[in-house]
């Protein structure tokens, strides 16, 4: 395992997946919406996904458990994750839902330490509680609303969560990592395909524009950012890649500001700094490590 690798492409997918819902929401005008800009990321990945993995000689053949851990991240993660934390925005706040939804790296700490009797030491646990903190000072709205929307939104960061423990667990992370992504595009797609047609979801037509925006965020989501994923849950751990990935609002309220001229407050502030202490406790720590290594080899 590389930590310092993983962490550094944890907080790159974090980047990516923070700065692609402006092109979402930019899609959104120009015809699309959430749900179809959710399976399009999937389908329109798939010839650069196959010509990368044909490229680099790698086969497409699996085994049948590699299969059923692939379908299982599909679901998890492309399809449930993506569906309920679309949903719940049509029932309270986006502000309500990120906070909600980003309980899963708590969740991914539990699950490792309870299930999998993993040790959470001091700087992974000071690291999970700052950035836990620097989450819930982005909430600017209140908790009035659907309860429907707060359980949804729940649900998402537990599918999440799931999502990235199944991962790194099930053994599918030692696998070629745009591999990976691949197989999780093309469950998503037939999933996502089938549940657009039963209700009436897919838009089959919108702008060029649209379709610009739209094949942008596949290329930065499906092809990019799940890659990285993979690549941090591999060298860094669940835990660790969770953590790192609460970058990714920090990510959404800048370029919020500079590009949708919103508002950051002196709590996005606060929030922002928080999550980045985080971030270098844990690099920091695993700088110490690997200078402990070189002396004791030496």
């Amino acid at each position: 395992m590389n930590k310092k690798k993983g962490i550094t492409c944890a907080v790159l997918a974090a980047f990516i997946y923070g700065f692609t819902p402006i092109l979402g929401k930019l899609s959104y005008v120009e015809g699309s919406n959430s749900f179809s800009l959710t399976f399009y990321r999937s389908l329109l990945t798939l010839p650069m996904l196959f010509v990368i993995l044909k490229t680099n000689k790698i086969p497409l053949s699996v085994t049948k458990i590699e299969l059923k851990n692939l379908t299982v991240l599909g679901v998890l993660g492309p399809v449930l994750t993506a569906l309920t934390l679309y949903g719940a925005y049509n029932y309270i706040s986006v502000g309500m839902t990120t906070t909600i939804h980003y309980i899963y790296p708590v969740l991914v700490a539990s699950a490792c330490v309870i299930f999998f009797k993993e040790k959470l030491n001091k700087e992974k646990l000071t690291a999970l509680i700052l950035s836990t903190i620097g989450i819930l000072l982005f909430f600017e709205g209140d908790f009035s609303g659907s309860i429907l929307g707060v359980i949804i939104a729940l649900i998402s960061g537990i599918t999440y969560a799931s999502f990235i423990v199944f991962m790194d667990k099930s053994g599918i992370n030692t696998m070629f990592p745009f591999k990976i992504s691949f197989y999780l595009c093309i469950i998503s797609t037939i999933l996502l395909f089938i549940f657009g047609i039963i209700t009436s979801k897919l838009v089959f037509s919108m702008s060029i524009l649209g379709w610009f925006y739209t094949i942008l965020v596949a290329i930065f989501v499906s092809v990019l950012a799940n890659t990285l994923m993979a690549v941090a849950i591999k060298n860094a751990g669940s835990t660790i890649t969770a953590i790192v990935g609460m970058f990714e609002p920090i990510t959404s309220v800048i370029l919020g500001v500079i590009f949708l001229n919103e508002i950051l407050s002196f709590k996005n502030i606060v929030g922002c700094i928080l999550i980045l202490i985080a971030v270098l406790i844990l690099t920091l720590v695993r700088d110490k490590k690997v200078e402990n290594d070189k002396l004791i080899s030496n």
